[in-house]
């Protein structure tokens, strides 16, 4: 992969990137990670942020030095990714099916302490047998359906059954049950979100209690994201959180989740065409802003005077109320981004800027991590 830049980027003003640039204001993003580890802090609960949609080892690094004690993956291939990086707690939030991805989570429980989520006798079945070959003995949790109707199993009976099984099971680490409770993260009303969150994380620690009374030790309740981490982080009997995202910030997070943080995450593109007094196009299609959840939001453009913003693959496409003669061509326009996980794993580049100035620029290594 050719490098953008023959040496590095520091010090480069922002205004020189190349574009389309997926920028990261680390003053803001500093500003984030430090209201959510003084939640955390203040809640009494440990702190294991996702990393799906930063995909950055050394963003993961800052969150452990603010506070959080590990990190959360969706996938085997990005925990690979940040235990390569050195990070050791490792927690993948998602059932992990199939012999291939078993034997790689079970060699890579030899490099960190990694901790899965599971559902079914299958994948507890598949895991045993390939960390009795690798000789490791990966924890698990048991995952909780408590009302988004995605992964998990039933509260209560069910969770106990399972997790009988995994201590049962000669080469895993029964820890505990994790939940998300997504359902809720869209909620407007206040008082009403903050009653259905309760309701599930309720779930959640009702079905841990259940584990305990059955001789089980519980040493893990993880749950929540951004959408729902400032109630979340109260609720009684939770230990960890999995919020991460709103390190970020980003429209979706803003608009539909009601999270007050600053949108840290920019793409600047430039103005490329002017075809008519009232159309704006940028070199920023949908191959730079990923679309799902929302679209991006341009700055220095007054909210009302944008009619509509279309993306293609290559282009963005703005239509004003008013005819305008700014921004004109060689300008450029930055964005707010529309949903973090669907937009950083589009580029090859995420560059760190503070003051104006480029600071770093980082790999996303955990880009194309499906597996």
């Amino acid at each position: 992969m050719t490098a953008p830049f023959t040496s590095s980027p520091a010090g480069l003003p922002k205004a020189e990137l190349d574009t389309p640039a997926l920028v990261l204001d680390l003053d803001a993003f500093d500003r984030n990670v430090a209201r959510m580890a003084a939640t955390f802090k203040a809640a009494g609960v440990g702190w294991r942020p996702h990393t799906k949609g930063i995909k950055v080892p050394a963003l993961a690094h800052r969150l452990l030095a603010a506070g959080a004690f590990g990190v959360t993956c969706a996938k085997v291939s990005e925990a690979e990714v940040m235990a390569n990086a050195g990070i050791r707690d490792i927690l993948i939030a998602n059932q992990v099916i199939g012999e291939a991805k078993v034997r790689r989570l079970a060699h890579l429980s030899a490099q960190a302490d990694v901790v899965v989520g599971m559902d079914s006798l299958m994948g507890l079945e598949q895991l045993d047998r390939a960390a009795a070959q690798a000789g490791t003995r990966p924890r698990v949790l048991v995952e909780v359906d408590t009302g988004m109707a995605r992964c998990g199993v039933r509260p209560g009976q069910d969770v106990v059954a399972l997790a009988r099984r995994v201590a049962d099971a000669p080469h895993l680490r029964f820890a505990g049950v994790m939940g998300w409770e997504g359902h809720c993260a869209a909620i407007k009303d206040p008082v009403e979100k903050r009653a259905a969150v309760a309701e599930a994380i309720g779930a959640l620690t009702s079905s841990a209690d259940l584990c305990r009374a059955a001789g089980l030790q519980v040493q893990i309740v993880s749950c929540s994201g951004t959408g729902t981490y400032q109630i979340a982080a109260h609720q009684p009997g939770i230990t960890e959180v999995q919020a991460g995202g709103g390190t970020l910030g980003d429209v979706h997070y803003r608009d539909d989740y009601g999270v007050d943080h600053e949108c840290a995450l920019t793409a600047v593109t430039t103005v490329i065409s002017r075809p008519t007094p009232q159309m704006v196009v940028t070199d920023g299609g949908f191959k730079t802003f990923g679309t799902t959840h929302g679209l991006p939001v341009p700055l220095g453009i007054a909210e009302d005077q944008v009619s509509q913003l279309s993306l293609s693959a290559e282009h963005g496409r703005l239509l004003l109320r008013e005819p305008s003669d700014t921004p004109a061509i060689g300008d450029r326009l930055e964005f707010i981004v529309g949903y973090s996980d669907s937009t950083v794993f589009l580029h090859d580049t995420l560059y760190g800027v503070r003051g104006g100035s480029v600071e770093a620029a980082w790999q996303i290594a955990g880009r194309g991590k499906l597996q």
